[in-house]
């Protein structure tokens, strides 16, 4: 996953050398008696851009992270402000500009789309058809450049051999990305 690493047998947060078990939160929430690496695990997947249940709207994803962590339907300190504490820094720490910019995408797409659904075409609105349609188009094309620059991020987690990028290493990387995508749509809209 992007800031925790957790056993393949999903039991125990693996301690790696790029200082994120360090942060004040997560050290409390750790250290908290009832709390401790489940609640740990449950932040990590249920926040992680690479957690496996990243697809699920959020209400369903902590339904099922709660299920599979605690095996029970509910988990009543999902309100502690230490596992809320946890989530919000876990968010801040992780946030890319490059998922901001796809978010901002993904929701002009949305836009499009309704415009479209609702466009009355005739001969009159054909020729302002085909303009949105160009747009869209441009839209696509930098959105697509934006999904490789995000995937490229996940590839560039090792150096030589089998040294990984620090914390501050791999988000240096993403921003030089962001700055790339930035000056890409720059370039399609000019």
């Amino acid at each position: 996953m992007y800031l925790l690493k957790i056993s393949k047998k999903g039991e125990d947060i693996i301690d790696e050398d790029n200082g994120v078990l360090a942060v004040p939160e997560f050290q409390k929430v750790l250290k908290e008696k009832k709390l401790g690496q489940k609640a740990m695990k449950f932040i990590a997947l249920s926040q992680d851009y690479d957690s496996p249940y990243r697809y699920l709207n959020e209400k369903d994803r902590y339904r099922q992270i709660i299920a599979d962590i605690f095996g029970k339907p509910s988990w009543a300190d999902i309100k502690h402000p230490l596992v809320q504490a946890g989530i919000e820094k876990y968010r801040k720490l992780q946030r890319d500009p490059l998922d901001d910019q796809l978010e901002a995408f993904n929701k002009k797409i949305d836009q499009y789309t309704t415009l479209i659904n609702n466009w009355h075409l005739d001969q009159e609105t054909a020729e302002e058809l085909q303009k949105v349609m160009i747009g869209i188009e441009k839209l696509l094309g930098t959105r697509t450049v934006l999904l490789e620059a995000i995937e490229r991020r996940g590839e560039r987690k090792t150096i030589s051999g089998e040294q990984t990028l620090s914390f501050l290493e791999d988000r240096a990387v993403r921003l030089k990305d962001a700055e790339e995508i930035q000056r890409t749509t720059l370039q399609a809209y000019t």
